[in-house]
C-alpha cells in the first residue's frame, strides 16, 4: 500500500495511505470459509511479489496475516500495516525476549524472541496459506502461550488433512514454508514464488479474485442528501369546542391506539430480537446436487451452481463442495454456491508391454494410476517376467488413480520332448533346440550302436516340459577299442587269467618241443588295438 505523505500536528504523527477500494482477505474467509487452491495460490503469489520488493529494500515486515492483505475490486493484491516492520540489519538489534506480531501466524524465531529475518515472513505466509486453503488456522489454544508453544513444538499439518481437495503440491507448499528450523524454508521470497507458480499452473480453475471480491463487497446505499431551504413558519391557531362525550370517545380512541402501538412494538420486538432470521448452511456429504439444491431452497437460500471440477473421492453429481462452508449462519435468500463433482477424471492408459515389471510400475505411478498387483500368463513372444498386457487393456482409458493389473509373461508354453533316440547325435539336438530346450550329451561306449547316434534321452519322449528346460541325451562312443597288453613270459595260466580279466578271449597253442610251459608269443602283437570280445591267441613252449 502506498504512502503519500507523513508528517504531526501538535506532537501527534500521522500518515496519508492510498485508499484500497476492496476488502482485507480476513473479509474474504468470513465470506466464504475458506479459498479454492486457485484463487488462494493467486494471493499467496502477489502477497509473495510484495515481500520480495521489502525483503530487497532491506524492510522485514513481521506480522503477515489475513487482516493485512487486501485484494483490490480489481483482484490485485497489496500488503498492507508495516507498522511492525523494521529493517533487516535493525531487526538483529532486537532485544532478547521481545515478542512482536500476532502470535497465531508468528515464526517460532519470533516468539524465541530472535532477530526476524525475510524467511519469518515467509513462515507467517505459510501459515495464511493453510488457512487459505482450510478456513482454519493450524493452532488454536486457549491463551496465546499455549498457541505459541504448538509454534515451537508442532508441525503444521497438511491442509489436504482438512480439506480433501487441496493437491498434494499445495500441501508441499505450505509444509516447506513452514519449516520450524528457517533455514530448511526457501531461500527467499522469489524463490517460493516461483516454486508456487509451478504449482499453479496444474491448479484446478477456480473463481477469480475479483469476483470473490465482488462477493463479499457489500450493497452500500448511502442516502440522498436533500437540499435544504427554508420553510415558512405559520400560526395556524386552532380553537376545539369539544364536548365532554367528544372527550370521553377520543380518549378511548388514544387508548386503543396505544394498545395497538403497545402490541405492534412488542411484536416488533420479539421478531427482532426472539425469532432467528438466520439459517444454517447444511452439511451435503454424500449429497445429490439435485437434492442438496432442494434442502437449500427449502431453507430459504438462493442457490448458484458453479462448473463441476474433478475429484478422486467424491462421485460425479455429488456436491463436491459449498461456499460458504457448511455450518456457516446465513440470512434468508443469502446466494449458496454448490460445486458437482465431475468423479475422477478419464485418462488413456499407457502401453507397457514389453516392459519390465519395475518399470511398468513407474509408469503407472507417472500417468496417475494405482499398481494393481501382477498375474501371469505364457507367451511365445515376450520374455519371461515382462510385461505382456494390462487389465484393463493399456489400449483403452480408466479413472484416474484406478488400480491396474499388470499381466506377466511366464515365457513360452510347455511342449512335449520329440523322440530323438536311434538319431544322429547333430539331428537331434537340433531338433531339440529348435524346440526351446537346452541340451546336454553324456558318451558311452556300445557294442550295439553305431558311432554318435542318440542311445536314451531324459526326459523320455513326449513328455512335456517348460521351454528352456534340460533335455540329456546319450550318445554312442562305439566300441570300446584299446591296444592289446603283453602276455609273454606269463605261465599259461597267468595269461589266460589276464586275457579274460582285460575283457578278451584266450586261445592257446602249444609249440612243439617246448618244455617251460611259458607263454613265448601272442597273435596279435602287443600294441595292436582290439576290442572286447576279441580272441587273443598265445603261444605256450
Amino acid at each position: 500500500v502506498a504512502v503519500h505523505d507523513w508528517g504531526a500536528v501538535d506532537g501527534i504523527y500521522y500518515m496519508v495511505m492510498e485508499f484500497v477500494r476492496g476488502r482485507a482477505v480476513r473479509d474474504l474467509l468470513s465470506a466464504q470459509g475458506r479459498l479454492e487452491p486457485a484463487p488462494a495460490a493467486d494471493v499467496l503469489r502477489q502477497t509473495l511479489l510484495a515481500l520480495e520488493h521489502a525483503h530487497h529494500q532491506g524492510i522485514v515486515h513481521r506480522d503477515v496475516k489475513p487482516e493485512n492483505i487486501l485484494v483490490t475490486t480489481d483482484g490485485v493484491v497489496k500488503v498492507a500495516d508495516f507498522g511492525l516492520a523494521r529493517a533487516y540489519a535493525d531487526g538483529r538489534q532486537t532485544q532478547a525476549g521481545t515478542v512482536t506480531g500476532t502470535v497465531q501466524y508468528l515464526a517460532p524465531e519470533q516468539i524465541r524472541g530472535e532477530p526476524a529475518d525475510p524467511r519469518s515472513d515467509l513462515y507467517s505466509l505459510g501459515i495464511v496459506g493453510f488457512e487459505l486453503l482450510t478456513g482454519r488456522l493450524p493452532f488454536t489454544g486457549e491463551t496465546a502461550m499455549a498457541i505459541a508453544y504448538k509454534h515451537l513444538s508442532d508441525r503444521v499439518p497438511r491442509p489436504s488433512a482438512v480439506a480433501a481437495d487441496v493437491p498434494a503440491d499445495m500441501d508441499a507448499f505450505v509444509a516447506s514454508a513452514t519449516e520450524r528450523d528457517r533455514e530448511l524454508r526457501p531461500e527467499s521470497a522469489a524463490e517460493m514464488r516461483r516454486d508456487l507458480e509451478s504449482i499453479g499452473r496444474e491448479l484446478l480453475p477456480a473463481r477469480s479474485l475479483r469476483d470473490l471480491v465482488a462477493d463479499a463487497t457489500p450493497v452500500v446505499t448511502l442516502p440522498t442528501a436533500e437540499s435544504e431551504g427554508s420553510s415558512e413558519a405559520g400560526t395556524t391557531t386552532v380553537t376545539i369546542r369539544v364536548e365532554r362525550a367528544r372527550r370521553r370517545r377520543l380518549r378511548r380512541f388514544v387508548g386503543v391506539v396505544l394498545v395497538l402501538v403497545a402490541l405492534a412494538a412488542a411484536a416488533w420486538g420479539a421478531w427482532t430480537y426472539l425469532l432467528p432470521h438466520t439459517t444454517e448452511v447444511p452439511t451435503f456429504a454424500h449429497t445429490s446436487l439435485e437434492d442438496a439444491r432442494s434442502q437449500l431452497e427449502d431453507a430459504g437460500f438462493g442457490v448458484k451452481i458453479a462448473r463441476g471440477q474433478y475429484d478422486l473421492k467424491v462421485p460425479e453429481g455429488e456436491v463436491l463442495s459449498v461456499q460458504p462452508s457448511a455450518g456457516t449462519l446465513l440470512d434468508h435468500g443469502t446466494i449458496v454456491t454448490l460445486t458437482p463433482s465431475l468423479g475422477p477424471r478419464s485418462l488413456e492408459l499407457p502401453a507397457l508391454g514389453g516392459l519390465t515389471l519395475e518399470r511398468a510400475k513407474q509408469q503407472l505411478v507417472e500417468a496417475h494410476f494405482r499398481f494393481g498387483g501382477i498375474s501371469r500368463r505364457a507367451s511365445e513372444q515376450i520374455p519371461e517376467g515382462r510385461v505382456i498386457d494390462t487389465r484393463p487393456a493399456g489400449s483403452g482409458t480408466a479413472p484416474e488413480q484406478s488400480a491396474v493389473t499388470l499381466i506377466l509373461s511366464t515365457g513360452p508354453p510347455p511342449r512335449p520332448v520329440p523322440n530323438v533316440v536311434s538319431k544322429d547325435m547333430a539331428d537331434a539336438v537340433s531338433m531339440l533346440q529348435a524346440q526351446g530346450f537346452h541340451v546336454t550329451v553324456l558318451r558311452k561306449f556300445s557294442d550295439r550302436i553305431p558311432l554318435d547316434q542318440v542311445i536314451s534321452q531324459d526326459p523320455g519322449a513326449n513328455v512335456e516340459r517348460p521351454y528352456g528346460s534340460e533335455v540329456t541325451l546319450t550318445v554312442s562312443k562305439g566300441p570300446k577299442a584299446f591296444p592289446v597288453g603283453t602276455y609273454i613270459g606269463l605261465s599259461k595260466d597267468a595269461a589266460i587269467a589276464q586275457i579274460r580279466a582285460d575283457g578278451l578271449v584266450p586261445s592257446v597253442s602249444y609249440v612243439p618241443n617246448g618244455v617251460s610251459g611259458n607263454v613265448v608269443g601272442q597273435s596279435p602283437d602287443p600294441g595292436t588295438t582290439v576290442h572286447p570280445g576279441d580272441t587273443i591267441q598265445i603261444f605256450v613252449a
